[in-house]
């Protein structure tokens, strides 16, 4: 991930593959049925500390850690998600802030 190609994907509405999250203090309810729905047509970026306009607003370092190790462990609950996924998961610095 660069910074131009994360300000081309904050620079747009949301579309079909682009989906903003606010996440700032932990992974939303929502998050999970766009990861299915990514799942079920051309995968996609989910982008957690942006608002739906594409203005970063960052997720609170210090929740960092557990949100990956949650959202780890809940795409790969049978009971969750079926068939469980592998997805990359990236942390990027954009002006300022913690995406």
């Amino acid at each position: 991930m660069t910074s131009d190609f994360m300000r081309d994907l904050l620079s747009e509405d949301e579309k079909i593959t682009v989906e903003y999250k606010t996440c700032q203090y932990g992974i939303q309810e929502d998050v999970y049925e766009t990861v299915c729905s990514f799942s079920n047509r051309y995968g996609g970026y989910i982008i957690m500390g942006v608002e739906d306009n594409g203005t970063p607003i960052g997720i609170k370092r210090s929740m960092l850690k557990d949100m990956k190790k949650n959202f780890v462990n809940q795409l790969n609950n049978p009971d969750r998600m079926s068939p469980t996924l592998y997805l990359s998961i990236e942390e990027f610095e954009y002006e300022g802030k913690l995406l």
